[in-house]
């Protein structure tokens, strides 16, 4: 578990469009495959630079990344967790306990409080979220690609 490199771009790109290839990213995400892979370089290098943004990586033994979650640093200085994925084949492993671990030490150096929002009809996320002490504050938003449905907030308040 480690802070991406910036000139590690390609392989959180790589990463991203798999996530967005997955059947869950339906729930999970609010941009489509086909959005972000006519993203030009540019664009995922200054994603991977750590400018308003800090993404996570769990790599396993053979140097393949597993999984990531990336940290949005908000206007107002606020953090959101965003971008959260793994590979199926790592699912339900404790790979994502491991991984929110290293974030939440780097969000609890900087604030007290981190943000996330889940899609309503991403039952495990929520379940996760809260065995983590995520707790939902009760805000909702429609979820950016089909306004029907709506997103959850959950938050975290620094032990």
């Amino acid at each position: 578990m480690r802070q991406v490199r910036p000139d590690e771009w390609r392989r959180s790109r790589e990463l991203r469009l798999a996530a967005l290839k997955d059947p869950v990213s339906s729930v999970a995400f609010v941009r489509t495959y086909e959005e972000e892979a006519a993203f030009a370089d540019e664009v995922w290098q200054q994603r991977a630079s750590g400018v308003g943004a800090q993404q996570f990586v769990a790599e396993d033994e053979n140097g393949v990344w597993a999984g990531s979650l990336v940290m949005l640093v908000e206007p107002d200085e606020s953090l959101s967790i965003v971008g959260v994925y793994l590979r199926p084949e790592v699912r339900g492993t404790g790979l994502a306990e491991k991984l929110f671990g290293v974030a939440l030490e780097w969000v609890w150096e900087r604030v007290d409080r981190v943000q996330l929002w889940v899609h309503e009809g991403n039952p495990r996320a929520q379940a996760f979220y809260a065995r983590l002490g995520f707790t939902r504050t009760g805000k909702t938003m429609a979820f950016p690609l089909d306004e029907t449905q709506n997103e959850y907030e959950m938050v975290l308040v620094r032990p």
